[in-house]
């Protein structure tokens, strides 16, 4: 039977969690960190997450780049020849963490810390077997769901998230998925609600925009990160079926997050995504000027 991958830690209320198994009863961590005393931890507590569990989280959960991957890439800024880097699946980003380069290389030497976290997995997929993965997909909600505020205080009223600023609708900070949420926050829901009929109003015109972009003759396509997109854009990404048409797109100051208001063909509807800074996408660029296209707002 699968292990169903937990969180981690050595305080049930705060430190550094870990993803992880329990094999019997001892812990088993992705990253390799030991502790005999690591044991369960609830989720969305105040914990920090051990940054390279978090970079784990995702080679263990996102599909491949569709057009196929190279095994190594160089850094951002690096030349041909020098230190190689494993890529995370789906990801301009390395095992260790550094922002990658979309060319190949041919560099011989691999990155320590990129090999270190790969015989980390190899271990713990040796000792673990098989592990069941809660995997949220490629294009991950927010919106849908009802978020607990900063300091945990009110666990009753949950609030909606804004993906742009990372905080409710109603500016409340917030630290966490609420599911067990009974009630909205009443500002949320008037503003959630007023998003929703703007959308409305900006959906013939993306119904149009979709009909015609496979009529498309001057667009730029290529592989590029998520950090690139533009206003405009299409992008497809693996582990979605969907093209996903960019209406806006939102780096916020903090974080590796960006939110991107897309409309989705396959759904009829505009929806808010979070995409990773360093997310590998096939990006279409449509090269004006271009006589009948539809108008974003």
């Amino acid at each position: 039977m699968p292990l169903p991958l937990i969180r981690l830690s050595i305080s049930p209320t705060n430190g550094t969690a870990h993803h992880g198994v329990m094999v019997g009863t001892e812990p088993l961590t992705v990253c390799a960190t030991h502790a005999t005393d690591l044991a369960l931890i609830a989720e969305n507590t105040a914990h920090s997450l051990c940054q390279s569990c978090t970079r784990a989280w995702l080679i263990l959960t996102t599909h491949p780049h569709p057009g196929g991957e190279p095994d190594l890439r160089p850094a951002v800024g690096t030349g041909k020849s020098a230190t190689a880097h494993r890529p995370i699946p789906g990801h301009l980003l390395g095992y260790c963490g550094k922002p990658l380069d979309a060319r190949p290389t041919s560099a011989r030497r691999v990155c320590a810390n990129c090999s270190s976290l790969a015989a980390a997995l190899e271990r713990f997929h040796r000792l673990a077997g098989e592990v069941s993965l809660l995997f949220e997909g490629s294009c991950p909600r927010d919106e849908d769901v009802l978020w607990a505020p900063n300091g945990r205080g009110n666990l009753v009223t949950g609030h909606r998230r804004h993906a742009a600023s990372g905080t409710a609708w109603c500016g409340t900070l917030l630290s966490g998925p609420n599911p067990d949420a009974s009630t909205e926050c009443a500002p949320c829901r008037r503003a959630w609600r007023n998003e929703r009929d703007r959308r409305s109003t900006v959906l013939p015109r993306m119904r149009s925009r979709a009909r015609w972009w496979h009529q498309r003759r001057n667009v730029e396509t290529f592989s590029g990160r998520a950090a690139d997109l533009n206003n405009g854009d299409v992008y497809t990404v693996s582990g979605c079926p969907d093209q996903h048409h960019v209406l806006t797109v939102t780096h916020p100051a903090r974080g590796r997050r960006l939110a991107a208001l897309v409309y989705l063909p396959g759904q009829d509807e505009i929806v808010e995504l979070g995409i990773h800074h360093d997310r590998l996408l096939v990006i279409e660029r449509p090269q004006p000027p271009e006589a009948g296209m539809p108008r974003l707002s």
